[in-house]
């Protein structure tokens, strides 16, 4: 996902009228892994340029924030392995799909509106449309790669049908594929031990 969302933000600032957000979010079915499908002409050419096997990872700090983990490969799937931290929470929780995210390494934060959620299995939501507040960033995410496909033509009317049409905007699909090496998962042995030596 997003790399470098926040920065951008700082030229797209501002609040969009007649932008709507989906009016629930269950937190704890958003928490996991999920796999960008889709971006945009902005997002690839910018903050996720040269970007693969792109991985949003989202967990619950004891504070109540999102703990967020971006991965993504440079240029191949098996390529240099980059990755941004940060965490995400509710301003407004009279609004809950519109989240400010944070990132430990950029001075500003991105706004983070989720248009549009696929529905619940196995206690997580299969997939999310994630925008910002101007619509000139697109992230689309899937819990399963290999399990998207069912669901893109509802996601693609969507798209069109809320001016993801343009060319800076309408969705370009990401490189997503069983060769790709994917960055080990929040808890997992390796990132434990990772965690702990950067104490």
């Amino acid at each position: 996902m997003l790399l470098l969302f926040a920065s951008f933000a700082l030229l797209v600032c501002g609040p969009c009228q007649g932008i709507d957000t989906v009016p629930t979010l269950n937190v704890t079915s958003y928490l996991g892994r999920w796999y960008q499908m889709y971006s945009d002409f902005i997002v690839e050419e910018t903050f996720e340029r040269n970007a693969v096997c792109v991985t949003a990872d989202y967990t619950l700090r004891k504070d109540g924030k999102i703990g967020v983990v971006n991965s993504n490969r440079d240029k191949k799937p098996d390529g240099e392995l980059k990755q941004i931290t940060g965490y995400a929470y509710q301003p407004d929780p009279e609004v809950p799909g519109k989240l400010k995210v944070h990132f430990d390494t950029v001075p500003v934060e991105g706004s983070y509106w989720i248009l549009k959620l696929g529905p619940v299995s196995g206690g997580q939501y299969q997939y999310s449309i994630v925008t910002d507040g101007l619509k000139a960033t697109l992230f689309v995410l899937s819990r399963d790669p290999n399990n998207y496909e069912k669901y893109d033509k509802e996601i693609q009317e969507f798209l069109k049908n809320n001016g993801f049409t343009h060319l800076w905007n309408k969705p370009r699909k990401t490189y997503q594929s069983e060769d790709c090496k994917y960055a080990p998962k929040p808890g997992s042995p390796y990132q434990t031990l990772r965690s702990h030596l950067d104490q």
